[in-house]
C-alpha cells in the first residue's frame, strides 16, 4: 500500500538517514537471539543518527511461538529499546494487521497511522507519477485505468506497469521477430492500451485465488434472458443510490439484496450483470474461503472481505449459497461455535455498511428458510427478490436466445418451435444444458459445429427439467410466507 515508500519519502524530505530492518531477519531460533538482533539494529541506528529506523513486518517478530513464559520477552525488549532511544532516532514500525499485535506493543508507539486503500483520484495520481519515465501511447487513458483498478494499492499499480512493459515487449517480438526482449526494453517500448489491459487481466487472474480479488465482470443484460421485473428491482436498489447520492442523507438507501429461488434460475448471473452495467467491481465470496476452524480466523476473514469491498467501492459483494454461511444460530451443530460467531460478525459488518458509500451486498440462496432471521431485518438483507423460472414462452425464448449467443446455430432452426417443445418449467440452467446436449450429439466430422433442428430433437427426447412441479410449489409457498411478513 506504500508504507515503506511513505517513510522513505519523509526521510529524504527531512535529510535523515534511513535504516530499513525487515523483522524476518531479526527472528531467530530463540527469544534471546531475537532480542540480541533487535538490540543490534537499534545500535546501528544510533551510529547513523539523525536517523529513521524502519522496522518492517513487526508482527513477525512478536508472534507467539508456543512458550507462554518467553513470548513476552521480545516485546519487553522492544518497549525498553523504544523508551531508551535518543531523540535523534525516530523508530517507525509497519504491519499489515494491527489486530495481530498485543495492546502493549501498540501502546509502545506514540502515534498509530492507518493507511487506507487509495481512492480513484489517488490511483490516477499514482499512475501519472509511476509512468512519468515511460513511453505511453496516445490511446492510453490513465483516468479510465484508475477506474478499472479499484482495490489496487501502490504496489499493485507498480506491478501493473511492469507487467504492461513485458506485454509490450512480447507484442513487439511477435510483430518484429528476431529481436531480444532486452534490446527492445533498452530502446524504449511504447505502452499501448492493449498492453495495459492485458497486464490488468493477468494481475487480476493471479489474485483471484485470494479472498477478495475485486474486478469488474463481463456479463451484460443480454446474457440474462427474461426476468425483467427482477432486473428492475435490483437496479432500483443498487443503481439509484449511485445516481442520487443525496438519498443517503435521508436514509433511503438499501445495501443488501437477497436473491432466492430454485437452483439454476440465474441468480449469480444477475449479480454479475448488475456490477457490469453499473461499472462496479465484483467480489464473489464462497463459504470454504471464509470458514476456518481456528478461533477468530473466520471473523477476521469476513472483516477482510468488507475492508477490500470498501477500498474497491463502488463494489458489489456477492455471497453465493448464503444459507451455508449464515444458518440459524444455535442450530449449526459445530462444537466450537464457529458458525455462530461468523454470523454475528457478518451482522456487525452489514450494520457498519450504513455509513459506507458505494458498497452493496447481494446474497443468493436456494433455502431462505434456513437463514438466520436476523439477516432479514431492515438495514441488512431487507430487499427480498424471488428469482423464479420464466413460465411464459416469450421469456423462455429470450433466455434461449441469450444462451445461444455463445453457440453456432443452423439458420434453419426456429427457436420458437424449440421453446414450444420444451417442458413448461425449464430454468436457465436447463436451457443451457439442453443446448450443450444438442451440440455434443453432433457428429465430430462437421466443421464448423452448427447445431441443427435434429440435434435439438435428439436432445429433447430424454431431457428432464432439474426442478419438479412439487419443488416449484414449495418455492412458491416460501415466497408467499416471506412476502406476507
Amino acid at each position: 500500500i506504500g508504507k515503506a515508500t511513505a517513510v522513505s519519502a519523509a526521510s529524504r524530505r527531512l535529510n535523515l538517514h534511513l535504516l530499513k530492518v525487515d523483522c524476518v531477519s531479526a527472528c531467530a531460533d530463540t527469544h534471546a537471539a531475537s532480542e540480541a538482533r533487535l538490540s543490534a539494529a537499534f545500535q546501528r541506528a544510533e551510529a547513523l543518527r539523525p536517523c529513521v529506523l524502519l522496522l518492517r513486518n513487526l508482527q513477525l517478530l512478536l508472534r507467539p511461538r508456543g512458550d507462554a513464559r518467553e513470548d513476552g520477552r521480545v516485546q519487553a525488549a522492544l518497549c525498553r529499546l523504544l523508551h531508551g532511544a535518543p531523540a535523534s532516532v525516530a523508530v517507525v514500525a509497519t504491519t499489515r494487521r494491527p489486530r495481530g499485535l498485543s495492546a502493549g506493543a501498540v501502546a509502545a508507539f506514540i502515534h498509530q497511522v492507518a493507511l487506507e486503500s487509495p481512492t480513484e483520484e489517488q490511483r490516477r495520481s499514482m499512475l501519472v507519477s509511476l509512468s512519468r519515465d515511460l513511453h505511453l501511447g496516445r490511446d492510453v487513458d490513465l483516468e479510465r485505468l484508475s477506474k478499472l483498478t479499484a482495490g489496487f494499492v501502490l504496489g499493485d499499480l507498480s506491478a501493473l506497469l511492469a507487467e504492461a512493459g513485458r506485454a509490450a515487449c512480447r507484442r513487439l517480438i511477435h510483430t518484429c521477430g528476431g529481436r531480444q526482449e532486452e534490446d527492445l526494453c533498452a530502446s524504449g517500448v511504447t505502452l499501448l492500451n492493449q498492453d495495459l489491459r492485458s497486464a490488468l487481466k493477468t494481475l487480476q487472474e493471479a489474485q483471484s485465488a485470494a479472498i477478495g480479488a475485486p474486478k469488474i465482470p463481463d456479463v451484460r443484460w443480454e446474457d440474462v434472458g427474461g426476468l425483467q421485473q427482477v432486473k428492475k428491482e435490483i437496479l432500483d436498489t443498487v443503481q439509484l443510490p449511485l445516481q442520487r447520492p443525496e438519498l443517503l442523507s435521508l436514509g433511503l438507501s438499501r445495501t443488501g439484496v437477497l436473491l432466492y429461488g430454485p437452483p439454476g434460475t440465474g441468480k449469480t448471473l444477475l449479480a454479475k450483470a448488475v456490477a457490469t452495467e453499473c461499472s462496479m467491481t465484483f467480489l464473489s465470496v464462497k463459504g470454504p474461503e471464509l470458514i476456518n476452524m481456528y478461533v477468530g480466523q473466520s471473523e477476521e476473514n469476513i472483516r477482510e472481505v468488507f475492508s477490500r469491498a470498501r477500498s474497491a467501492a463502488p463494489c458489489v459483494v456477492f455471497f453465493d449459497e448464503l444459507d451455508s454461511l449464515a444458518p440459524s444460530r444455535g442450530r449449526s451443530g459445530d462444537s466450537g461455535g464457529v458458525m455462530d460467531r461468523f454470523v454475528s460478525q457478518l451482522l456487525a459488518e452489514l450494520d457498519a455498511l450504513q455509513s459506507a458509500v458505494g458498497v452493496f451486498v447481494i446474497g443468493a440462496t436456494n433455502r431462505p428458510d434456513l437463514l438466520d432471521q436476523s439477516l432479514l431485518r431492515p438495514g441488512r438483507f431487507d430487499k427480498l427478490v424471488y428469482v423464479g423460472i420464466n413460465e411464459d414462452r416469450a421469456s423462455q425464448l429470450q433466455v434461449l436466445q441469450a444462451v445461444l449467443r455463445k453457440f453456432q446455430v443452423d439458420s434453419a432452426v426456429d427457436l420458437q418451435q424449440v421453446v414450444d417443445r420444451c417442458p413448461d418449467h425449464m430454468t436457465g440452467a436447463d436451457l443451457y444444458a439442453l443446448c450443450s446436449d444438442a451440440m455434443t450429439t453432433r457428429p465430430l466430422r462437421d466443421t464448423p459445429v452448427l447445431v441443427s433442428v435434429e440435434d435439438f430433437s435428439s436432445a429433447l427426447e430424454n431431457f428432464k427439467p432439474s426442478v419438479s412441479h412439487k419443488e416449484l410449489l414449495r418455492y412458491k409457498n416460501i415466497q408467499h410466507k416471506l412476502t406476507a411478513k
